[in-house]
């Protein structure tokens, strides 16, 4: 955590902020010529400018994000390999990471991070269609925390709360998703023999700045037993009644609308994760 007696504290906030930030917008579908130019151009210098303050050592990284994105000669070729790794089914890699924690979509530690944002003020804007689990929603989360952190210090009002959840929400969810997400992406980029993978560096870059930030709050457990309270309920509630037909029906729309493919939602359910990740479903999870 970063100590608060030194003078930099609110320009290092601040500079934890871009970082996030950053990352958050990378792992975003660059769907315009603008995102693409601003990775290919910008997006290293960035990162190393930012580590040289933060200093978490992201040369090796930076280094390796240069080459992989120079061999993408435009936006095209970068859309059609994030497409073809995050996007188009069966997919090796979920940007809703905690899949691979709960075993399905919105478990309970969406749940738990649903809670987290509401905690804290936060709702997902309305023009984006995703759920609360998607990496770049979680990554502009901890750079908002760090942000509000570093904007108390600033006008004489610390708000040392918000730095200690943004340790929290590192330690207690990105740092156990981001080895699954890495991995994915490192199994991705060699079985689907893509032509450049600048995703598997921005992926390393995150884990090694997580390693750093995440510091577990012992004061976050009133809140969280909160959540536990509420997700039992949840369960008892959606066990009791099941999946509807109108829940089917929203999911295929926000399919729908993201421009992916709904024809694995008319498998049989013991079929569809298979459909969906190439994963077979686990039985007996913790």
């Amino acid at each position: 955590m970063t100590d608060l007696s030194d003078s930099r504290v609110p320009t290092l906030l601040h500079e934890r902020a871009d970082f996030y930030l950053t990352l958050a917008r990378s792992f975003l579908t660059p769907q315009t010529q603008a995102h693409c130019r601003a990775m290919v151009d910008y997006l290293a210098d960035d990162l190393a400018d930012l580590d040289r303050s933060l200093t978490y050592g992201l040369e090796a990284q930076v280094a390796a994000l240069r080459v992989a994105l120079s061999k993408l000669a435009d936006h095209e070729e970068l859309l059609l390999e994030y497409s073809r790794m995050f996007l188009q089914p069966p997919c090796e890699v979920a940007l809703n990471v905690c899949y691979p924690l709960d075993g399905a979509m919105m478990g309970g530690t969406v749940s738990e991070i649903a809670f987290f944002y509401r905690h804290y003020g936060v709702e997902r804007g309305d023009h984006f269609k995703d759920l609360p689990d998607h990496v770049s929603v979680q990554l502009e989360f901890v750079s908002y925390l760090y942000g509000r952190a570093a904007q108390g210090l600033e006008s004489g009002t610390p708000d040392t709360e918000a730095e200690k959840a943004a340790g929290q929400f590192l330690h207690a969810f990105v740092r156990r998703w981001i080895p699954h997400f890495e991995a994915g992406i490192e199994k991705a980029g060699r079985s689907l023999e893509l032509k450049s993978n600048p995703y598997l560096p921005l992926a390393r870059v995150l884990a090694i700045g997580t390693q750093r930030d995440a510091v577990a709050n012992p004061d976050w457990g009133k809140p969280k037993k909160r959540v536990e309270v509420a997700m039992d309920k949840a369960r008892h509630v959606h066990a009791s009644r099941g999946i509807t037909p109108q829940d089917m029906a929203d999911i295929e729309r926000i399919l729908r609308e993201k421009g992916l493919g709904t024809d694995h939602l008319h498998l049989a359910l013991d079929q569809r994760n298979e459909a969906l990740l190439g994963l077979s479903a686990r039985v007996g999870r913790c």
